[in-house]
């Protein structure tokens, strides 16, 4: 039975068919099953899932009322492995400054390393090995000290051996040490959208075991803590939001749902730990509680009551900027068909540049379009503004990109093109060789970063504008009356800005916690994804909700290809799926038989090949086989030199079903 992450959604069958309007309008009624959940199974607003949350929660505050320094642990491959990247150094920032990293932290593992927050590498996230040398990485940490791991593995689908082989290690050790010492057994938990019973039963290669195998292990040892009336170390956190409006792409309800989950539970565990320290400031906990009039929460009542309390009003702060970011449809879909156009000139490009966390929202997206749309490596890129807050004992040492970052292995601007993410890579390499078919999307969020924008980066733009699509995103937190100051400040500003498109996003929440810009950041996700979403579906990169140029680099995306070429074409036979599928990566004619030795290779093999061999248009070139209007793959890739819109050359030779 196929998982619910790579079905298709009713919803959005037509979305090639809609203008960016209709795209954007969509995407609100997927990204609302966020909340409102898919068909009857549990989601966010369910009992059952917020239960599961709470116990977490309190058996990592437990663990520290008891002592134990904290090693948080987020891990995942592609999208998952990003946004664990990313919340953990949001979170790290707000511990730093108050000087508590020494009771928790938050690292991140990403299947491939932190190359892989720009750019997908071939096979990391099916590399057993590498995944085990990581979490023993951290393990090491632990030993010989009062601490504990706190493991958290995001597969959305349930599916990725990274997460599956580290999770089987932790269940070994968590068993190893019950027979000496229960007090030291780590937490372990699984993150994804998929109902158990949907975890992947296919034997992961190189290896022994399926993801199936390792969640039914996992239900064992915690139904074992539960019959022995134990606290609890093992936990699924797994709502269902439905199928991905574009099909098979995680990036977007799932990777949303990720970065809520995350930044829930670990706001949730420090408010609770350390209530002054980090009161919640969510405006609707606020009023509904009537404390101080309105201001920040320092409550330590640990009751049940108030731990729910505090977990709906923070979800419904998230609901409620889902509602606030698409009321701007009508100015987002403007940024759509700029996009669009951009992308089919062929010559045009998506450049997002924005401060701290928004700059690292832009610099995600940008990463993700390779694998999902196959772009060009350079047809969406993120960049970072400088950091003008913090100078590294330093007064005039500029902060800047990888930096701004602050990655575990550091700068990485000298592995290529795509690593270079720094102001100063946009300003003085990027601007001076842009286009009219440029997209440019600048994203600010206070009235200080308004003022680095229009000292260091505005006038560049203006002497540099050659009629490029230009938006400048202003992020607004609404009842606050400084920011309305500041709006009437840039009313008459409107000359300096009159090259660009300046889009007002209000908002009713900014922070979870003081330091935790997450609504702006989830807002902005919101919409940077529609973008590369619809700019790409009107460039012809998208079939109905499917994608048809995805990049095979993955076992996951070896079987979503032939999936795709399946339904498209109207098979209903996935072994000759594979077979057209085999045709276009090594090139063979359907007028020829196709080898056994390579009929019999594993998935990675293939993989391996598409890598070395660097093969385009894998999955175009094969459902044009599959109409049966072609025999030769080099006469396809020919045929799409001349019309590059892949969605217009399966209209022309798609046969009717």
């Amino acid at each position: 039975m196929t998982s619910i992450t790579e079905r298709i959604n009713e919803l959005t069958k037509d979305l090639d068919k809609v203008n960016s309007v209709g795209i954007l309008r969509l995407l609100r009624q997927c990204d609302s099953q966020i909340f409102s959940g898919y068909l009857d199974y549990q989601s966010l607003n369910d009992q059952l899932i917020q239960e599961e949350i709470k116990s977490l929660v309190d058996r990592i505050v437990d663990r520290l009322k008891e002592g134990y320094s904290i090693n948080v642990v987020t891990t995942g491959a592609g999208t998952s492995g990003r946004l664990a990247f990313f919340i953990s150094r949001s979170f790290n920032k707000i511990l730093k400054e108050k000087g508590l990293t020494n009771s928790i932290r938050f690292n991140y593992l990403i299947a491939g390393g932190d190359l892989c927050l720009t750019v997908g590498m071939e096979g990391a996230e099916d590399n057993i090995d590498q995944a085990l040398k990581d979490i023993k990485s951290q393990i090491k940490q632990c030993e010989g000290k009062k601490e504990l791991l706190v493991y958290i593995g995001v597969t959305c689908g349930f599916s990725a051996p990274y997460v599956a082989s580290q999770l089987k290690y932790l269940l070994d050790l968590n068993k190893q040490q019950e027979k000496q010492e229960k007090q030291s057994q780590h937490i372990i938990s699984l993150m994804g959208f998929n109902p158990v019973e949907l975890a992947r039963k296919i034997k992961i290669e190189k290896w022994d075991y399926s993801f199936n195998d390792i969640v039914i292990q996992l239900n064992q040892q915690r139904e074992l803590q539960i019959s022995n009336g134990e606290k609890l170390d093992y936990f699924i956190l797994n709502p269902i939001f439905g199928p991905e409006p574009l099909t098979g792409s995680t990036r977007m309800k799932s990777g949303t749902g990720t970065k809520i989950l995350l930044e829930l539970i670990f706001s949730l565990v420090l408010n609770k730990w350390k209530p002054i320290e980090f009161p919640l400031t969510v405006s609707n906990y606020n009023n509904n509680n009537n404390n101080n009039g309105g201001g920040n929460i320092n409550d330590d009542d640990d009751d049940d009551d108030d731990d729910d309390e505090k977990l709906k009003s923070i979800l419904k702060s998230y609901e409620i900027t889902l509602r606030e970011t698409y009321y701007n449809i009508e100015s987002i879909s403007k940024i759509i068909d700029n996009v669009g156009n951009s992308l089919k000139s062929k010559v045009g490009h998506l450049y997002y540049l924005a401060p701290q966390s928004l700059g690292i929202v832009g610099f995600i997206d940008a990463s993700e379009t390779l694998p999902t749309f196959g772009a060009r490596p350079l047809d969406v890129c993120g960049f970072l503004m400088n950091d003008n807050n913090k100078h590294n004992n330093n007064e005039n040492k500029i902060i800047s990109g990888w930096e701004v970052m602050e990655n575990r292995d550091g700068d990485l601007s000298s592995v290529s093109e795509q690593y270079k993410i720094s102001q100063s890579n946009f300003l003085e390499t990027i601007l001076p060789n842009s286009n009219s078919n440029d997209t440019i999307v600048i994203s600010i969020s206070s009235n200080q970063e308004y003022i680095q924008f229009k000292s260091e980066i505005l006038p560049i733009l203006n002497n540099t504008f050659k009629n490029q699509s230009i938006h400048l995103i202003y992020f607004i937190n609404n009842g606050n009356n400084q920011v309305k100051e500041e709006e009437e400040e840039k009313e008459k500003e409107k000359e300096l800005l009159k090259n660009i498109n300046l889009i007002k996003i209000k908002l009713t929440n900014n922070q979870v916690l003081n330091g935790l810009p997450c609504f702006y950041e989830i807002s902005l996700k919101w919409i940077l994804n529609s973008l590369t979403t619809g700019g790409f579906v009107l460039a012809g990169k998208v079939y109905g909700n499917r994608m048809i140029d995805l990049g095979l680099t993955n076992n996951k995306l070896f079987y979503r290809s032939c999936g795709i070429i399946n339904s498209i074409m109207g098979l209903n036979n996935e072994e000759m799926a594979r077979q057209f599928l085999l045709r276009s990566v090594y090139s063979i004619n359907t007028t020829s038989e196709l080898p056994l030795e390579i009929k019999e290779l594993p998935v990675y093999r293939h993989i391996e090949y598409c890598d070395e061999s660097k093969v385009k248009s894998i999955v175009p070139v094969a459902l044009l086989l599959a109409s049966g209007k072609f025999t030769s793959p080099s006469l396809i890739r020919e045929e799409i030199r001349k019309q590059p819109i892949i969605r217009i050359l399966l209209d022309q030779y798609k046969p009717t079903i």
